[in-house]
């Protein structure tokens, strides 16, 4: 009976959405956005992962089944309602109707299948599999209505659909059969925005998608996606008018309390869930003892880090939550900073340590390791810093051709997806090569419960584990920021770090 209350209500809501009247907004005009990095492209068997700035595009030209409200609930857009079965096993989806791709083809249940199967099919081999490996299939019995059936219960399935990531954004099937390997850069969607131009390293220019299904949106006629790699030129170019909105992080927090002190501009930010992290080998020696891992985590002081990276804008993180989640741990685990501590356990390891960690081939990188490498050395750790492309580090990630690598958990709705995949034996994502039957186990039940209080206390003691093992260590937690002129109205929480300008306009 709830949950087809449940059902009917979202299908009433939706229903008031698309009536709803654009209030303020002005129709018109072009928006450019300044990404952090140039976008690989969109299909996911090509790309693996998409991300922050393929994730911003993403969210422009495809769609996901379901959206996320200001409050972090999930609310309707390719779908209308949804229920889920006792176990929660099930999950039964139907689609808006009269809805089509850019193409002219027709989204339908059809479609949402293809785009699973294809991600799943074993013979594709995409980097992407892992995180709908929990989906065992998907149904198509009309049109209008997809059936979702999992391996193991998902109590938050809906919000897990939400993200405009590799594996919930809808693409056209015709488009990706008859384009073959250029689809990559040519994705249709059925988004608000369509790809009018494309020229790498400088800019994608979209165009308004005249039969978008939300009529009278979007507002905007063109946003223009810039690449601009250094923080420095993103700022400028917000200054001098050649961009309206630019991606920023706490990096550039000389910038952030500029724009603040500026009536022409404003600061968009966003306290997540997840953090910034750094992923330890422990299959490679010293990284393999514990003793060893325990010291360079007590080493650390992450408030003199943030105040030597950020003036102290970062926030510090002793676990993989953070603020903006709903988990909550009374006792997370987090070994004590102690660097005397640190000083005996290397010295009761009793042998050199030394190794190497990657970092991207910037200032910031550079920056980073140096704080890192201080903190160590004055603990008897010797660490070399390797520079690499930030397109290696993934890739080098993912082949465990590395001693510590920086990585981040972006902020879900539900920390089951990232958890299960970071740190259960046999993911290809776990990226600590560490196996424990005890920390699979809380994993597992942590996505069969439906009891949120339950669910908190199993993810409370995942993070006790990886504390204790010293496997991934945290150093802060996920804040997002965006700078915009103050004419830019529209951009709704930056979950995850993307900036959604797809219902935005200008004042």
């Amino acid at each position: 009976m709830a949950k087809t209350a449940r059902l009917f209500a979202l299908a009433a809501a939706a229903a008031c959405l698309a009536a709803a009247p654009a209030m303020a907004q002005k129709q018109g005009g072009t928006l450019t956005v300044g990404l952090e990095l140039d976008i690989p492209g969109f299909d996911p068997l090509k790309v693996g992962v998409y991300d922050t700035s393929a994730n911003i595009a993403a969210s422009l030209i495809l769609e996901t089944l379901v959206g996320l409200d200001d409050n972090g609930k999930a609310t309707p857009k390719l779908a209308l309602s949804w229920s889920g079965s006792d176990d929660f096993k099930t999950w039964t989806f139907k689609l808006r109707p009269n809805v089509k791709f850019q193409d002219g083809t027709p989204f339908n249940a059809q479609a949402v299948k293809w785009n699973i199967d294809r991600q799943k099919d074993p013979k594709n081999n995409c980097r992407c599999a892992f995180y709908v490996a929990n989906i065992l299939s998907v149904d198509a019995p009309d049109d209008l209505t997809v059936v979702y059936h999992l391996k193991d219960p998902a109590v938050n399935f809906p919000v897990l659909l939400t993200r405009p990531d590799q594996n919930q954004t809808i693409h056209s099937p015709t488009a990706i059969q008859a384009k073959g390997d250029d689809y990559n850069r040519n994705p249709i969607g059925t988004g608000p925005f369509m790809v009018k131009s494309w020229t790498a390293g400088d800019r994608m220019v979209l165009e308004r998608n005249p039969d978008y299904w939300n009529k009278g949106h979007p507002h905007l006629d063109r946003v223009v996606l810039r690449p601009l790699p250094d923080s420095q030129a993103r700022f400028a170019s917000l200054k001098s008018g050649e961009t309206d909105v630019v991606w920023a992080d706490e990096f550039e927090a000389d910038n952030i309390v500029r724009a603040r002190k500026d009536p022409a501009l404003q600061v968009l930010s966003y306290a997540g869930s997840g953090a910034a992290v750094n992923a330890i080998n422990t299959k490679v020696p010293p990284l393999d003892d514990v003793r060893v891992r325990r010291a360079l985590v007590m080493a650390l002081d992450r408030k003199k880090m943030s105040q030597a990276l950020t003036n102290g804008l970062a926030r510090p993180a002793s676990n993989p939550y953070g603020d903006g989640s709903w988990v909550k741990c009374k006792d997370d685990g987090a070994l004590p900073e102690d660097p005397a501590k640190a000083k005996a356990l290397i010295k009761e390891y009793g042998k050199p340590v030394k190794f190497k960690m990657l970092f991207t081939a910037t200032p910031r990188g550079r920056a980073n390791g140096q704080v890192l490498q201080q903190f160590w050395k004055n603990v008897g750790v010797d660490m070399e810093i390797e520079q690499v492309d930030q397109a290696t580090i993934p890739a080098r990630a993912f082949q465990r051709k590395f001693d510590i690598t920086p990585w981040r958990i972006v902020d879900y709705p539900d920390p089951d997806v990232q958890m299960y995949a970071n740190f259960h034996t046999g993911s290809p994502v776990a990226l600590a090569n560490y196996s424990n039957p005890e920390l699979d186990k809380l994993l597992e039940h942590a996505r069969i419960t439906p009891d949120q209080a339950k669910r908190t206390e199993d993810y409370c003691a995942i993070s006790r584990i990886i504390n204790q093992e010293a496997i991934w260590f945290w150093t802060f937690q996920n804040t997002y920021y965006a700078v915009a002129k103050a004419k830019v109205k529209g951009v709704p929480k930056l979950y995850g770090g993307v900036i959604n300008v797809s219902d935005a306009w200008l004042e």
